[in-house]
């Protein structure tokens, strides 16, 4: 009996899911199609300009935030690399010197 239950049950959630992926798949289509129509009213004026100021306020502060990490970088990294480069390069020309006969 509890195996008559079983199959029944694995039916009907199988029946489940042959439905709800379709009607899920169809639900998001439909929500993507309709959230990309074009609208055919132009922004007024007055939402270009709190659109534009908001933008110059988040671009001003973007510049503001970059270059200060910029600063920072180079008063660290910078010169780390910079000494990593020469150590390398030291190296290298006391290898080239090994190698050239006296």
């Amino acid at each position: 009996m509890s195996i008559v239950f079983f199959k029944a049950k694995r039916r009907h959630e199988d029946l489940k899911v042959k439905i709800l992926v379709p009607f899920l798949v169809i639900t998001v289509f439909s929500l993507l199609v309709a959230a990309c129509g074009n609208s055919s009213t132009p922004l007024d004026a007055g939402t270009r300009q709190r659109i534009d100021s908001t933008a110059a306020a988040q671009i001003r502060l973007a510049r503001e935030e970059l270059d200060s990490l910029c600063k920072l970088q180079q008063k660290t990294v910078l010169p780390r690399l910079v000494d990593s480069i020469k150590q390398k390069r030291v190296r290298e020309i006391q290898e080239q010197l090994k190698t050239v006969p006296k």
